[in-house]
């Protein structure tokens, strides 16, 4: 391929390489999602419609909960946005929330990124782990005092099923937990 890079005035036949190797890198650098070792693949059972049923605790009180959450594969394979409509939590109608899934490479670690119509952003991060059960984790603060949200996420063998334990805590002491299993 000719790039004509011995035509740019001003550079020098180092600079002139230098350009040339690094365009030659991007040229035939495979991008994240083709690589076979991205743990995104872990996350590829997610890709689908899940009904999922559940409970959701606050203190002594308990709810039951129901939802539905559709995945797909984005930005060329390199993440999974999600989104998800649930219904039971006390003082809520419907609670809405939008979830984009991905992998940092710099850090080894997958990213679960949500907004939520409950006025939540938060992203959870997970260190790659081996088969399919993961831990994210979100840590900030609410009302002015730590809070930390543990999510325990683990996908069956069959790809068909998920269960996913929620908990979270603020100042460290724990103020609600969520609990569903979702089938496909």
């Amino acid at each position: 391929m000719y790039l004509g890079l011995e035509r740019l005035e001003g550079m020098t036949k180092t600079k002139t390489l230098s350009l040339g190797a690094l365009l030659l890198a991007a040229l035939v650098t495979p991008a994240v999602a083709d690589t076979p070792a991205n743990p995104m693949t872990q996350l590829d059972p997610l890709v689908g419609t899940w009904k999922v049923a559940g409970t959701m605790t606050m203190g002594k009180d308990a709810a039951k909960i129901t939802a539905t959450w559709t995945c797909k594969r984005v930005s060329a394979k390199a993440g999974i946005l999600c989104t998800l409509d649930m219904k039971g939590i006390p003082g809520l109608g419907a609670y809405a929330e939008t979830d984009l899934f991905g992998f940092e490479p710099n850090t080894n670690t997958l990213h679960w990124f949500s907004v939520t119509n409950g006025g939540e952003t938060h992203d959870h991060v997970a260190k790659v782990g081996d088969g399919g059960k993961l831990q994210f984790v979100y840590t900030g603060t609410q009302e002015g005092k730590p809070f930390k949200e543990v999510i325990d996420a683990e996908i069956g063998k069959d790809g068909k099923s998920v269960s996913i334990r929620s908990e979270s805590f603020v100042a460290g002491t724990s103020v609600a937990v969520l609990e569903g299993k979702g089938k496909k």
